[in-house]
């Protein structure tokens, strides 16, 4: 599925790759040290800083996934743990705010719906609005040289109708639900700003984007 969705991109388009666990073996250790010292200072920075960066260059991001246990696997949530820190309640990037995304998943016959939410869910908190999704049950086999001409046409004829979608994609604008997200996590950083001594790297990342206003300077100003 995912091979047939790029095709059309391949040659146009650069397109970067990244396989796990192989790109991005480990798991988040819970160490907190993105979020009080830096992403640079997460010890598997190696692997996800090169994987963030794409991301922020990209386009369009694709997720690419089969579906383990009624979820995504393992790795995918690794993956994932580690863009905690990016997410709007966090350090948001703007260019998140305005890409694309597609999450492509496949399972033997099992619903696609639950495994494709722990990586919208993660999107969206990043601040991306248009995620396209597409699941596809298998049904006649485990792996695909089983299953029969028909449903694999039957395959083809959904990733292709996709893949015409994001051609010359534009930049999205937010939706009600980023828009609303985002609107709640300012006011919290606000509050938490105006009643702490100490501004966190949090709080920094918002006011340096101008996104809050430092109001104990204000405060202060006043008395």
């Amino acid at each position: 599925m995912k091979e047939r969705f790029l095709e059309p991109f391949r040659g146009m388009h650069e397109i970067i790759e990244y396989v796990l666990p192989k790109d991005m073996p480990e798991f988040c250790l819970g160490c907190k040290n993105c979020f009080f010292r830096g992403e640079d200072k997460c010890p598997h920075a190696v692997f996800i800083e090169p994987i963030w960066n794409s991301i922020l260059e990209a386009d369009l991001i694709v997720f690419a996934y089969p579906v383990y246990a009624l979820r995504a696997p393992g790795s995918v949530k690794a993956l994932l743990d580690h863009f905690c820190v990016h997410w709007m309640v966090h350090r948001p990037e703007k260019e998140m705010f305005s890409k694309n995304a597609v999450i492509l998943t496949n399972s033997v016959g099992a619903p696609n719906a639950a495994a494709q939410k722990d990586v919208m869910t993660s999107l969206n908190w990043m601040g991306i609005s248009r995620i396209r999704r597409l699941g596809i049950g298998l049904m006649e086999g485990v792996i695909w040289p089983e299953l029969s001409e028909k449903r694999k046409a039957f395959i083809y004829k959904k990733v292709d109708a996709l893949s015409r979608q994001c051609m010359n994609l534009k930049k999205e604008r937010m939706r009600i639900k980023v828009k609303l997200y985002f609107a709640l996590c300012k006011k919290m950083h606000e509050a938490g700003l105006k009643s702490s001594k100490e501004a966190f790297l949090d709080d920094l990342h918002y006011l340096n984007n101008g996104w809050i206003k430092d109001r104990r300077k204000q405060n202060a100003a006043n008395h």
